[in-house]
């Protein structure tokens, strides 16, 4: 079968667990013998683990996410009519590099699979937003289920994201459920020297990752614990607002930011940290999601500190795995992370734990799962 697999996040240099999740799949389809080729944002790479690359330039979302994301179609569709005659299958990750195969399955025989791991408009509904986003986020909403709906089968990452789809119409026999994972084979879990003081972000650092929150919290560890280290690893959006937060707080001597990194030396980071944590505020896009961090925190050996949120609960338990807090306290959060710097035994007994469950969501796992999934779409009724 002649597969195009496609996503707006970047696959080289990779960002994102989308990308991650994305390239993934399109190995696992390629290992299954399939013909299969990426169209995909990267920096002029014309070929990934033996697949042709197509690349195109990632939607920045610097002044308006909707603009950004529909020049970004503009492109894509180009890319998608040369290979629409001739593709049996389109599988695209999130509805960002999904827009226009709706349209286009009116000319063409192919079958559409979505694999999705946020529903971005969601985001847009609970972001800042200027005027003209306020006004357009109904139609957006609207036009993003409507993609979804399209699809002769949907891959979601929590049950979560599930049942919000069929409370919007989408049939619950499209959908299938396959959670992220981690790549615990090039994840190590050994620590550096005087990361059992180290207390880490890692990932974007956009609106919806909460890290004001955790920011908000320092001055209370800091308080009680002088000697902690905060590592916020990660460029987006919200950077020069979350340092501008870490001044004025008087903490920004006990930060660490960075800017993006490739995959691999934000990797690096997990050795230099025991405690990992997700500050999502409590609204609908985060409650139905994971996270790919939370993954990577427990592959590289850290105990977890996070939000109580519907997605995370379905893969995590309060004290064996990780340490929940209220969403949106900043001092129940710095309540946990003290808890932890004060309770080495705690600390690693989470890790421990953490390990373990994340020994269940490997990519050699899920990604025979989502191909699994994707598949059905072409199998006989």
């Amino acid at each position: 079968m002649k597969i195009i697999v496609s996503t707006h996040d970047s696959l080289c240099p990779i960002k994102g667990g989308g990308a991650l999740r994305t390239l993934k799949c399109a190995e696992e389809f390629k290992k299954r013998g399939h013909e299969v080729t990426l169209i995909a944002p990267a920096d002029g790479v014309g070929e990934l683990s033996g697949i042709k690359l197509h690349w195109l330039h990632a939607p920045r979302k610097q002044r308006s996410q909707i603009l950004s994301s529909i020049k970004f179609n503009v492109r894509l569709f180009r890319k998608f009519l040369q290979f629409a005659g001739a593709t049996e299958m389109f599988f695209v990750h999130n509805t960002i590099a999904a827009a226009t195969l709706p349209f286009l399955r009116r000319f063409y025989s192919f079958k559409f699979v979505l694999d999705i791991t946020d529903i971005h408009a969601e985001y847009l509904a609970a972001a800042r937003r200027n005027i003209v986003e306020k006004l357009l986020t109904p139609l957006i909403l609207f036009v993003e289920y409507w993609i979804i709906n399209n699809a002769d089968r949907i891959i979601v990452v929590t049950r979560a994201m599930k049942e919000l789809l069929i409370k919007n119409g989408i049939a619950a026999s499209k959908i299938d459920v396959v959670y992220d994972a981690a790549e615990i084979d090039k994840i190590a879990s050994e620590k550096e020297a005087g990361s059992e003081k180290a207390v880490l972000h890692l990932g974007t650092v956009d609106r919806q990752q909460g890290v004001e929150l955790f920011i908000s919290a320092i001055p209370l560890v800091a308080a009680a614990h002088p000697e902690a280290r905060f590592l916020i690893v990660g460029g987006g959006r919200e950077l020069e607002n979350v340092i501008k937060l870490s001044e004025k707080l008087g903490v920004r001597g006990v930060c660490v930011f960075t800017d993006y990194l490739p995959c691999d030396e934000a990797r690096k980071y997990l050795a230099r940290a025991a405690i990992g944590v997700i500050p999502r505020q409590d609204e609908l896009p985060n409650r139905i999601v994971t996270t790919l961090k939370i993954y990577e925190y427990w592959a590289g050996g850290l105990a977890v500190v996070s939000s109580r949120l519907e997605g995370i609960a379905e893969i995590a338990k309060d004290g064996r795995d990780i340490l929940f807090f209220q969403p949106g306290s900043a001092g129940d959060m710095a309540k946990k992370i003290i808890r932890l710097l004060e309770d080495p035994g705690l600390t690693a007994k989470l890790a421990r734990q953490g390990s373990l469950t994340v020994a269940k969501y490997t990519w050699s796992g899920a990604a025979p799962k989502i191909a699994d999934a994707a598949l059905k779409a072409a199998s006989p009724v």
